[in-house]
């Protein structure tokens, strides 16, 4: 991904009446990738949230989790243990056909929310799938 959108600050009352806070304070950064999806990224300065990793179970109703389509999810679940990060399981080959994801795992980034990395056969010609 690529910073799409550099952090800055936001504390205007439209911003506020968006997130139903009167005197919200935020740092917002977009990333993504060119001509793609982008994510929005937020931190509340104001007001001041739960200050700790997400208490929300993968499972626990309003859980939510980021998924990524990535080339070669094997060697991410590798990086990622070595570097230390919590990993739901190891990816297993799932033998379907395109879209369907081949291999994939959940885990968390140091906030505790949850993202998933999916990779699947490349899409066939002609393929209206995504």
């Amino acid at each position: 991904m690529e910073v799409m959108r550099q952090p800055s600050e936001n504390a205007t009352s439209w911003i506020g009446a968006v997130v139903g806070y009167p005197k919200t304070h935020l740092i917002l950064a977009m990333v993504g990738v060119p001509g793609g999806h982008t994510i929005e990224l937020i931190q509340y300065l104001e007001p001041r949230g739960f200050m700790g990793p997400n208490r929300n179970d993968r499972c626990d109703v309003g859980a939510a989790h980021c998924g990524m389509l990535v080339d070669d999810a094997r060697a991410w679940y590798r990086r990622l243990k070595a570097e230390g990060v919590w990993v739901a399981d190891e990816p297993t080959l799932r033998d379907l056909p395109y879209p369907w994801g081949r291999y994939a795992f959940y885990f968390q980034d140091p906030d505790g929310n949850y993202l998933e990395m999916v990779e699947r056969l490349p899409k066939p010609q002609g393929s209206t799938e995504n």
